[in-house]
This record gives C-alpha cells, sequence and structure tokens, in this order.
C-alpha cells in the first residue's frame, strides 16, 4: 500500500481539486494509506471559505475529467468533512 501511495504522489501533489460545478476545493498537499491500512487517502488543503485546513479524500472517490482532477460533492458536503488530525 505504501508503494501504491509513492507512486500517487507525483501524480496528485500540488493539483486543484474540484467538485460539482467546477468549485475549487482546495490543492492535494500528499498521499496517504488510511490509517487502517486499506485506502489510499488524498490530503487536501481546503479553501479558507469552505472551513479551511487539511482533510482527507480517499483516492478511489477522485476522477480525472479533461485535465482536472474532481471529486462529486456540494459545497455543503465539502464544508461537512471533518479535518485531518496529525
Amino acid at each position: 500500500m505504501q508503494q501504491a501511495a509513492a507512486s500517487l504522489i507525483p501524480v496528485l501533489r500540488g493539483r486543484w481539486l474540484y467538485a460539482d460545478q467546477k468549485l475549487v476545493v482546495g490543492y492535494v498537499r500528499d498521499v496517504r494509506v488510511s490509517r487502517d491500512g486499506n485506502t489510499l487517502i488524498a490530503v487536501v488543503a481546503r479553501r479558507r471559505r469552505l472551513g479551511g485546513g487539511e482533510i482527507g479524500i480517499p483516492v478511489p472517490a477522485l476522477h480525472q475529467r479533461d485535465n482536472d482532477i474532481t471529486v462529486g460533492a456540494t459545497r455543503e458536503s465539502v464544508r461537512q468533512i471533518p479535518l485531518l488530525v496529525p
């Protein structure tokens, strides 16, 4: 799982993440393995307008549309995502 995370870091790190209706969620800072060791998590620096802080979004929930990385979420659902605890 660590190898998969390491291989995705250069692909995702620094890319902007968009939600529904081209809402800019934030940019991907890192890719990590979840605490249970079963899922890759994209660590996203969420924009202040959406609550700020770093949030984790499972990599399988991310999609590539054209040249953008997207997640199926609304403004409210992005605000509801809890902050990551270091």
